[in-house]
């Protein structure tokens, strides 16, 4: 067995240290934008089984980090920093407004499923599990903007807060210290939520995207290109 198959099965699953393996590939350059991605390929590099490396994949297509397409198969997806730039400022635009008037409008039930999506962040936090977070990150998010009683907006919003979690593993993975400011960030936000503060909750919210923005940008600005016709 390889050195990299050795240290991915020190890994209490297998399918996140091969997501970790291929989001390291793709950000050291290794595996390049536009890329195709063989499973036979992968698996061999990482000296494990295909398995994990198609779960790998299809945790990955859902992040938005690889794109699958029918009959070709799974490719590296081409992160442009003027799409998520654009895409940023239609969720400053939108998702504070929404959850002002969801956080305004805040049922006992509804506080308490995001009491208890926060305290899953939390845990994963603690513990370092970047993919946990994320998935309890998630959940926050989906229910927050569910709260709001116009439904068009809550609509509006949930999709450009679903076009950005391509970028989330990115942020959670290459940003160090991105587990505890997020989890700080976010802590702000919930603060408000928990004392139905509508506007402290949109401005907590607005301040947590500038951020994102910030950060994501500086990461995708130091991804390697994809190669041009040239190139190929």
């Amino acid at each position: 067995m390889s050195d990299v198959g050795r240290s991915l099965h020190q890994h209490p699953s297998l399918a996140i240290a091969a997501q970790d393996w291929i989001t390291n590939a793709i950000l050291d350059g290794r595996i390049k934008p536009g890329e195709k991605l063989a499973e036979g390929h992968l698996a061999h590099e990482m000296g494990i089984s295909r398995s994990p490396v198609r779960e790998a994949l299809r945790a990955l297509a859902g992040q938005g980090l690889i794109e699958v397409e029918p009959r070709r198969g799974a490719f590296v997806a081409d992160l442009d920093a003027h799409q998520a730039a654009d895409l940023y400022a239609c969720r400053l635009l939108i998702e504070p407004e929404c959850v002002r008037q969801g956080t305004a409008a805040l049922s006992d039930v509804s506080l308490d499923a995001l009491m208890a999506a926060f305290a899953q962040m939390e845990s994963a936090a603690g513990q370092g599990q970047a993919d946990a977070y994320v998935a309890a990150l998630t959940t926050y998010n989906r229910d927050l903007l569910n709260t709001c009683p116009n439904r068009l907006l809550s609509e509006m919003a949930e999709s450009t807060w679903r076009r950005s979690l391509r970028y989330w593993g990115l942020l959670a993975r290459h940003t160090p210290t991105y587990l505890r400011e997020s989890l700080d960030r976010n802590s702000t936000v919930h603060d408000a939520v928990i004392r139905r503060d509508g506007d402290g909750a949109a401005a907590a919210l607005s301040g947590l995207l500038e951020w994102s923005m910030s950060a994501l940008a500086t990461i995708i600005a130091n991804l390697p290109s994809a190669p041009t016709a040239e190139g190929q």
